[in-house]
């Protein structure tokens, strides 16, 4: 199942091309928060971000939807999208408010303990790994079956409880393509940055030792090399960001013919369709 499914992740680049309009918003999203923030200022950065947190579930539902249906009708996006955008989001903003509420509360609990502030970062960390475990599928189960926010947490959690093991390697498979991604921006930044970077690189062991941190961050913080940065990491999100989410989808779609018994208004079984407005019709 784990592999099946990272097969057809793979072969939705060309056969669903649409997968990639996710990379596309993702790294739009990066740039406009780099050059409003370089341009403008901070808090048009952090708007941009915000609009970007708020408007990506839009295109999360319309690849999901038609992925799981493996539906290419002209407007199936569109529709698909509208459909399940706040089934998306909301899911999306609890777990992200939980993520962020653990995380203060583990490292200020810490902190009053005196353990370091970055050990106590490390721990909360942890801590909220078991959360996003699992709830990974929140917005997807309440996308495929009209489920409320509170209904698509609990049906998430009982689908990772019950597939554990392949749900287990399939995480894994994911913190290995996350790492994939991390060497392949490396390489990204060293050639767009390369003139930015040069500096540094010649630069020897003794030179840099001397520097003190207030240097090093001054030398590593250029305007140059901040912008190779935030367009490597553009690039990158480019080309993986799609994977990860026809990943996740099409290992879901997978989980549904293994691990039945969702209380849902609708399943996978049922044969319908949406209107134009997103309404759910069963055919008789």
């Amino acid at each position: 199942m784990v592999f099946a499914s990272l097969a057809e992740a793979l072969r939705a680049y060309v056969k669903m091309p649409l997968v990639w309009v996710n990379g596309a918003v993702a790294a739009l999203a990066i740039l406009a928060v780099y050059y409003l923030t370089y341009f403008v200022n901070e808090t048009a950065g952090l708007a941009a971000m915000v609009i970007f947190f708020f408007f990506f579930p839009y295109f999360l539902a319309g690849t999901y939807g038609v992925l799981i249906d493996n539906n290419k009708k002209k407007g199936a996006f569109k529709i698909y999208a509208r459909y399940g955008f706040r089934r998306c989001l909301f899911p999306n903003i609890l777990l992200v408010l939980l993520t962020w509420f653990l995380m203060n509360l583990v490292t200020m609990l810490l902190l009053t303990f005196g353990v370091s502030a970055e050990l106590a970062l490390y721990i909360s960390l942890f801590v909220v790994i078991p959360l996003v475990f699992f709830c990974y599928f929140a917005d997807i189960t309440a996308i495929r079956h009209n489920l409320t926010m509170g209904q698509a947490v609990k049906d998430s959690a009982r689908r990772v409880a019950l597939g554990s093991f392949s749900i287990t390697v399939f995480y894994l498979m994911n913190i290995a393509v996350i790492f994939f991604a991390s060497f392949v921006l490396s390489m990204v930044m060293s050639f767009v940055g390369f003139e930015a970077l040069l500096p540094l690189a010649e630069m020897t062991e003794e030179a840099l030792l001397a520097l003190t941190p207030e240097e090093l961050v001054t030398l590593v913080m250029t305007p140059e090399i901040v912008q190779a940065s935030f367009v490597s990491l553009a690039i990158t999100a480019f080309i993986f960001v799609p994977f990860f989410v026809s990943y996740k989808t099409y290992f879901f779609k997978r989980m549904l013919s293994v691990y039945n018994g969702s209380a849902v208004q609708h399943t996978a079984e049922e044969d319908g369709e949406y209107d134009e407005k997103g309404r759910w019709f069963k055919y008789k």
